[in-house]
């Protein structure tokens, strides 16, 4: 959908266009999230954690992995990782704050973007977002939530035959 911003936006007008990044970029936040939580899941079970405990942990997470603050405690706290993977995770972080005001003011800044965001915006006007910041975040994404799944399950050296021995991979 990124890649047809422009085509969108000279055939349907400029307001569908920047709703269309709008939506690209709530769901780059829930691509994120959904991704974290596969990633906590298989983790805590891979732990030999018992499924309903699996379920409280996620449950007490909550949406936490909209919110990259929230994502590095999770990350040590839930996951046990001592080192975060190295992401550009201020950048992911000023990205998943234009959410808020996306999906809960129509686009509207308000105080509480202003102040987590620590933005140059102003108060009642329309938070900017644009294709390359979209396709920026989507690929901060995909780096980050690969960096994670990295540290969680380190992939295994190859045998001296290059195959990788089966009983030698991880079962999570």
């Amino acid at each position: 959908m990124v890649g047809d911003i422009d085509r969108r936006r000279e055939v349907l007008g400029r307001r569908v266009a920047a709703r269309d990044l709008e939506n690209c970029l709530e769901d780059a936040v829930s691509i994120f999230e959904a991704a974290m939580k596969a990633l906590t899941r298989r983790h805590l079970a891979a732990g030999s954690h018992a499924a309903d405990e699996v379920d409280t942990r996620l449950k007490k997470l909550g949406n936490a992995f909209q919110n990259i603050a929230r994502t590095g405690e999770a990350l040590r706290d839930q996951l046990g990782l001592t080192a975060i993977p190295e992401v550009p995770w201020d950048e992911l972080g000023a990205a998943f704050e234009k959410r808020h005001p996306i999906t809960h003011n129509l686009g509207v800044v308000d105080r509480k973007y202003l102040e987590r965001a620590q933005a140059s915006d102003r108060e009642g006007r329309e938070v900017g977002i644009s294709a390359a910041e979209v396709s920026a975040t989507l690929d901060q994404v995909l780096l980050a939530v690969s960096a994670v799944h990295g540290r969680l399950f380190p992939q295994v050296p190859p045998d001296a035959d290059g195959s990788g021995s089966p009983e030698a991979q991880p079962t999570a």
